[in-house]
């Protein structure tokens, strides 16, 4: 009888703290709730490097690169809104350090890149053609870093909490 009590005890807790956890379903939505917040933040940023490479005008760059401030903030701030799941903050952490770095980014080395791609042609000077090739190395290296970070964490959520990151369009369609 003792053993019968301990198993149904037993089992009673297993169901309990079965129950406490959140779904699949719960996870994957806050998974999207985080991606969201890197959506418009990409689009911006593929926008003024988009205006970059044409070289435009110096006024259409700053535009940009405005709309890129302002998106980094604002992605930054809500996620360090954001609450952990299931008493756990490592992936909302890794998407701040994220949003932290690219903003990091967008105020120093690209704020210097558009200072030098806005100069007239003809005061471009070999160290300014050098230091815009530094910065977009840092801008690359820095990127992929924190990106393998955010990444190695969503991948570990999705496996912890039994769901699939489903690609965006445009990863589809590459």
């Amino acid at each position: 009888m003792k053993k019968l009590k301990i198993s149904i005890l037993a089992i009673s807790a297993a169901l309990l703290l079965n129950a406490c956890s959140p779904s699949a379903e719960e996870a994957r939505t806050y998974n999207d709730n985080l991606i969201a917040l890197e959506h418009p933040l990409t689009a911006k940023e593929n926008a003024f490097l988009d205006q970059l490479s044409s070289a435009k005008s110096p006024e259409e760059l700053k535009k940009s690169y405005d709309e890129l401030v302002a998106q980094s903030e604002t992605s930054l701030a809500s996620a360090e809104k954001m609450e952990g799941f299931d008493n756990s903050t490592s992936y909302r952490d890794a998407a701040k350090e994220y949003f932290s770095t690219i903003k990091g980014i967008v105020n120093n080395e690209y704020k210097t890149i558009v200072e030098l791609a806005s100069k007239n042609p003809e005061e471009v000077t070999d160290e300014d053609s050098k230091k815009y090739e530094e910065l977009i190395s840092s801008v690359q290296e820095k990127s992929e870093k924190v990106l393998a970070k955010i990444q190695t964490e969503q991948t570990a959520f999705a496996a912890k909490y039994k769901f699939e990151i489903e690609p965006t369009v445009e990863e589809a369609k590459n």
